[in-house]
């Protein structure tokens, strides 16, 4: 299946961040869009810039700060649905519902239990290893998550309008993935020839 990309060059000269890679800066460009599902909107995905060069991405990485993301437990649901994180994130599990929880996962990427805890307590686990975790709850058989754990900070997840941009591409020649947990992924190929382009690369999964 073939996909088109849309180039929009910025009129408004914004200033895009230079990487410093090896010593050199490196000019770089922006990638956004809208990711739907038959033409609805969708969050339940994450988008990403793949076929970056690996020594790129160690220098870019070994400057990143920790961090930290919040899956929540409300009604009974993980709330997002799907969590995109950077490989070192410790993820929280608050528990704001009316009930107990017991999260784990028995993933490759991230195995894990939680054990069983009230509202109003929160356990945390740090996803070091680059994947997919699955996340389930104990107790309700209907509750499932995805902490989707990327090697690099090149990512994002579509808001509630389907919306993702990713800033600070470095210009070159790469595919954009786009995974949903039930669709499976999308890949376009694309080329980011200027810097301070702007390139919208729109998905529709189900086309």
């Amino acid at each position: 299946m073939k996909w088109h990309a849309k180039r929009a060059v910025s009129l408004l000269g914004f200033l895009v961040p230079l990487l410093v890679f090896g010593g050199e800066a490196t000019k770089t460009g922006i990638i956004k869009g809208t990711i739907t599902i038959g033409g609805k909107p969708t969050t339940d995905a994450v988008v990403s810039v793949e076929g970056l060069p690996q020594e790129n991405l160690k220098s870019q990485i070994s400057n990143l700060k920790s961090k930290k993301a919040v899956m929540d437990q409300r009604e009974v649901k993980f709330i997002p649905r799907v969590l995109p994180v950077l490989a070192g994130t410790t993820v929280s599990f608050p528990n704001n519902d009316k009930t107990w929880h017991n999260v784990f996962s028995k993933s490759e990427a991230k195995p894990f239990d939680l054990g069983l805890y009230p509202a109003g307590e929160t356990r945390s686990v740090t996803f070091d290893k680059a994947g997919v975790a699955r996340i389930l709850c104990n107790v309700h058989p209907n509750m499932e998550g995805y902490v989707v754990v990327k090697s690099h900070p090149y990512f994002a997840a579509p808001d509630k309008r389907g919306n993702y941009r990713i800033n600070a591409v470095p210009l070159g020649q790469y595919r954009l993935e786009v995974w949903h947990p039930d669709l499976g992924t999308k890949m376009v190929s694309f080329n980011l020839v200027r810097e301070g382009e702007v390139l919208t690369l729109n998905v529709d999964l189900k086309k």
